[in-house]
């Protein structure tokens, strides 16, 4: 019996696509805990965190339940720094950071099984995470944390508009990236199923 009819039998996940996730999980955690203590961008609730690079390489090749887990891991330590470190969000952020870039992972990968394209993934697959992030600080965050009301809104509004500039910049990335027939084929021995195919050869 095949590793793949192994997994479809017992419902496991085969060794090579565990072990590829805990990579990108650990890439994007290693990225956010560079870029989150590099720059602050106006308050301690608002720094720079590209940590869904990870979430992005495993959503796009493997689909939207392997990119919601990974989107969750690399959302640990930013709920951490936004909730007791850098900001006071405490649990609404140990909690919210990591449900929202989840719906990251787990749209972007949707979309990509649906539009088979890494940029439009990248830029829609936040869409879920960004209402979310509104909807937690307009509703959750003024009855739950030391912010005050008045400002609450503003910094929700600030981070949307950073994380828009860091997606943006991610989807270039993603699309040079998923250019590649090499990283293609490579990925295509991880994820067997994945359907895709470059717009043109780096």
């Amino acid at each position: 019996m095949t590793e793949k009819e192994l997994a479809q039998r017992y419902w496991i996940f085969p060794i090579k696509v565990i072990v590829y996730v805990a990579v990108m999980a650990a890439l994007g955690t290693a990225v956010s805990i560079l870029t989150i203590n590099m720059v602050h961008l106006g308050g301690a609730q608002i720094a720079l965190d590209l940590s869904h690079l990870g979430t992005f390489m495993v959503a796009i090749p493997g689909g939207p339940i392997f990119g919601a887990i990974t989107g969750a891991i690399v959302g640990i330590y930013p709920g951490i720094a936004f909730g007791y470190i850098w900001g006071s969000l405490g649990i609404v952020g140990l909690l919210g950071l990591p449900a929202g870039k989840a719906m990251t992972g787990f749209t972007s990968g949707i979309v990509q099984k649906t539009l088979k394209r890494p940029f439009l993934s990248t830029i829609l697959g936040y869409v879920p995470e960004c209402i979310f992030t509104i909807w937690l600080f307009v509703f959750i965050v003024p009855f739950m944390t030391p912010i005050p009301a008045e400002f609450v809104l503003i910094i929700a509004l600030g981070i949307v508009a950073k994380a828009w500039i860091e997606i943006l910049f991610m989807a270039f990335v993603m699309e040079t990236i998923f250019l590649s027939r090499g990283i293609v084929s490579m990925l295509r021995t991880i994820f067997t199923e994945w359907d895709y195919t470059p717009l043109t050869d780096l």
